[in-house]
């Protein structure tokens, strides 16, 4: 192979490996999450393993989840939310929940992976005139 043969071979090669690896689209897909954030003083029990459905679609996403009461038994709403996948994997979610009376803004960050991922996330309600901000944790299951 003479010399400009192997510079154009080596750098197709790269190329190929850099344009595959940078792809959002293989991270396109519809993902199963699990919810887990510490109690609220106005609820019964913690949350644990909420199931949150989350779309990645060419470098946006978008998640929901049914959102429960204080007593964990009835059903209050939905929560839903939308963001931006970076062809890395980074991920950033921002969300909403607007009840009668009292809302929650909801937060998540982090960076998908080939196996399961855990996103760092935050609630902050406005729950009968007082403001409550709890930690979550959002754990994407690899498809």
């Amino acid at each position: 192979m003479r010399p400009i043969q192997w510079v154009v071979a080596v750098a197709a090669l790269t190329f190929g490996l850099v344009s595959a690896t940078a792809s959002p689209q293989s991270l396109n897909g519809e993902y199963k999450a699990l919810l887990t954030c510490a109690k609220l003083p106005f609820t019964d029990a913690p949350l644990d393993d909420e199931p949150v459905k989350l779309v990645v679609a060419n470098g946006k996403a978008t998640y929901s989840r049914t959102l429960y009461g204080q007593n964990r038994k009835t059903v209050s709403g939905k929560e839903t939310g939308s963001g931006k996948v970076a062809a890395d994997g980074a991920i950033s979610l921002t969300g909403s929940w607007r009840g009668i009376k009292n809302t929650m803004q909801a937060s998540y960050s982090g960076k998908l992976t080939g196996g399961d991922s855990v996103l760092n996330g935050k609630h902050v309600f406005n729950y009968q005139g007082g403001t409550y901000d709890r930690s979550c944790t959002l754990t994407v299951k690899a498809r």
